[in-house]
This record gives C-alpha cells, sequence and structure tokens, in this order.
C-alpha cells in the first residue's frame, strides 16, 4: 500500500478537494497533511476531510514538512502531492504509483508541462521539480539532513534516485492545475517567493550537477593513473 504525503502552507482553499480525490484511491492507506505554519485553517479542514493531519507550530520549510510525513508513514512507498493542485484523478495517481509499486523505478514523477518534460530529456540536469512524486521510503532515508531546506529537495530527490540501481522516470501528466504563487499570495509577495524557490533550485542544481560532476571526474581519473 502507499502512504500519501500533503505538505501545506495556507492552502484551505484546495486542501479539502485534494483530499477528497486521494482518499478514495485503492492503493492509498492513509492521507497525511503535514500543515506547516498555516493560519487560515487547513487543518482543520484537512481533518474533516480525513487526513492524518500533523502540525509545525511554526514555518519549517516544505523539505522539513516532507520529512515529518515520511517519518509518520506506516508504508514504504510514499506519494507525495502539492496541496495548491487541482484535477487529480484515480487515473492520473495510478500512472505515477503503479512504476514503483511494480518494483521498476526508486522513483516516479508527474510532469505538468511538457516544456519540462522535453528539457530534461535535452539536458540531463534540469530540473524536475513537480511535486507529484512516487518514490520508496527508503530512498527519502537515505537523503542527506543538510539538504532538509526548503524547495532543494525535489532536485536532491532527482539527483538521489538517479544514483539508485533503478533510477527515477517521469512522463507527462494532464489535466490538473496549478494555482501559482502570484494568485495565492498578490502579485509582489508571489513573485519573491518564485524567484526564492528558482534561486534555490538553481543553487543546488549546480552544486550536484556541475561541482559534484567535476569531483567524480576527478576520481575517475585518479583511480584510472
Amino acid at each position: 500500500m502507499v502512504s500519501a504525503i500533503i505538505p501545506a502552507l495556507n492552502e484551505a482553499s484546495t486542501i479539502g478537494e485534494v483530499i477528497s480525490v486521494v482518499l478514495g484511491h485503492p492503493d492509498i492507506s492513509e492521507v497525511i497533511v503535514v500543515d506547516d505554519g498555516s493560519t487560515d485553517g487547513t487543518a482543520d479542514i484537512a481533518r474533516k476531510a480525513g487526513a492524518i493531519v500533523i502540525v509545525n507550530n511554526t514555518n519549517l520549510g516544505k523539505a522539513m514538512a516532507m520529512d515529518r510525513g515520511v517519518r509518520a508513514a506506516r508504508s514504504e512507498i510514499i506519494l507525495f502531492l502539492d496541496a495548491d493542485v487541482l484535477g487529480y484523478t484515480h487515473e492520473a495517481l495510478s500512472y505515477i504509483i503503479d512504476p514503483v509499486k511494480r518494483g521498476e523505478y526508486e522513483m516516479f514523477v508527474g510532469i505538468r508541462s511538457r516544456k519540462t518534460l522535453w528539457l530534461n530529456r535535452i539536458l540531463h540536469f534540469f530540473p524536475i521539480i513537480s511535486g507529484e512524486r512516487v518514490i520508496t521510503k527508503d530512498l527519502w532515508l537515505s537523503l542527506p539532513a543538510d539538504y532538509m531546506r526548503g524547495f532543494m529537495i525535489e532536485t536532491v530527490l532527482n539527483y538521489a534516485a538517479k544514483k539508485t540501481p533503478k533510477g527515477m522516470g517521469f512522463r507527462l501528466t494532464t489535466g490538473t492545475r496549478h494555482i501559482i504563487k502570484e494568485k495565492k499570495y498578490g502579485i509582489l509577495k508571489g513573485l519573491v517567493a518564485r524567484l526564492r524557490m528558482i534561486w534555490q533550485v538553481s543553487v543546488v542544481s549546480f552544486q550536484l550537477y556541475i561541482i559534484g560532476g567535476i569531483a567524480e571526474a576527478f576520481q575517475g581519473l585518479r583511480r584510472k593513473s
């Protein structure tokens, strides 16, 4: 079975709808919402919708919220979902659950943007930062604590999964819609949040794929010599 984990910060307007779809999926045994310091009643709505709710009294960031959810989960397969994406269906969820459930991949990701899909095929390091992903609990528990910060986590998961024997896979999903930050927080605050996310993803991608790649190349040369 699968544990669904939904990190949420002030998502009262969408969290109930997300939970109602996820709870009915035959492979999902529990839905855990980690309320990361919300002030709008997100936790109460999530409880009424039938989710297990973990509350962070202060905002710890997405990665730490995800970590609390994983450590509370009963299943060995974890489904992460964004709380601000609407239009999930059982079919779409099965598309990303089944490859990990069958043991084909360590992680499988659903991508909403066709542009992101093709850029990653062309540029191996282009980040797949979709929040809809299924992973093994073992993969999560193998991640370094240093990367449990903000929006770095999805890029770190990609990198870690690619290093495993089963690797990661992804496919384009359709029918969902994302409530963008500018709409949720206002144009200025939303733009700042978006730029912060882009900066964090860019920094960790450079560290892992560029600096890390150079280090691996030097290690390979030393072993040959």
